[in-house]
């Protein structure tokens, strides 16, 4: 049978431990994130997606591919670094090149408000001669890197 003085030790270590692990959590703070969210307009199409966010000296700052379809029609929040300044963002779609400016100032859902960062909503869209669109929009979430 332990002893009161032994359940006594680890019930204080016990306590402890939780006590400084709540510590060191709390003085990690999430790291903000700019994020890209792509759909798949029409579900009755596949498409081959690659989505390139530049910088002003055009270093890749995020890269991704998608295979849309209809069982994987969306991808949200994606997320990048927030202290980059993304200027320009490069979309495929199936060998058709879109390129767009990172939307600025003059969206009205932007500058946002902390602690949301800006994002980017990309939408693929199947144009009415059947070749493939890119409608992009601009959004505040709280999107971190964690």
């Amino acid at each position: 049978m332990p002893s009161i003085h032994r359940r006594s030790l680890l019930a204080g270590a016990g306590a402890a431990l939780v006590g400084v692990s709540g510590c060191t959590t709390q003085s990690s703070s999430p790291t903000p994130a700019h994020w890209v969210t792509v759909y798949l307009a029409d579900r009755e199409e596949t498409y081959d997606v690659g989505v390139t966010v530049r910088d002003d000296s055009g270093d890749a700052v995020f890269e991704k591919d998608y295979a849309l379809s209809d069982s994987n029609e969306a991808d949200e929040h994606a997320p990048f670094p927030e202290a980059t300044d993304p200027e320009t963002v490069v979309v495929t779609v199936d060998g058709t090149r879109f390129e767009r400016d990172w939307p600025g100032f003059e969206q009205p859902e932007l500058p946002c408000d902390d602690p949301n960062w800006a994002g980017i909503e990309l939408w693929i869209e199947t144009g009415t001669d059947g070749t493939p669109e890119l409608r992009m929009g601009a959004d505040c979430q709280h999107v971190t890197m964690e």
